[in-house]
């Protein structure tokens, strides 16, 4: 017997699939999270304006990122633009914005915030509107 269009099992295989899906992310709420990046002063490091914010969830594979603006702030996006990150515990990885495809622009904060197993920052995303300040070192002496 036929569903639509498609037979059974192709439904079946579909429903599968799709379900499949949801389970990569553990089928967890979005919630927003706005942040910004700060110097050890807490003056804002204006000078990562077009680097980005990586969020990954600490136990799976979906991540988030959001660009940093001219005032150190940014706001992550997961599936539609400003929606936010998953909820849990996630790591973070701050970008230094590029010049070029291939060409990164200096280092203005310390490297060791490029990587997520080297940052050392985590959030965990709760159901509400996340604000979050991250206070990093500035690389060699660079000014904001």
């Amino acid at each position: 017997m036929r569903c639509g269009l498609l037979t059974r099992p192709a439904l079946a295989c579909v429903l599968v699939s799709l379900l499949a899906n949801l389970a990569g992310c553990g089928g967890r709420p979005i919630y927003p999270v706005h942040g910004r990046i700060v110097d050890p002063s807490g003056e804002p490091v204006t000078a990562m304006k077009g680097g980005t914010v990586i969020f990954e969830l600490a136990d799976g594979n979906v991540s988030s990122n959001g660009s940093i603006g001219e005032d150190g702030t940014f706001a992550l996006t997961t599936e539609h633009a400003g929606d936010g990150a998953h909820v849990g515990r996630n790591r973070v990885a701050i970008m230094r914005p590029h010049a070029g495809a291939d060409r990164p622009n200096p280092a203005i904060i310390d490297p060791k915030y490029e990587n997520m197993q080297t940052s050392g920052l985590e959030v965990n995303v709760e159901p509400k509107t996340n604000d979050v300040t991250f206070t990093v070192e500035l690389y060699k002496g660079r000014k904001r």
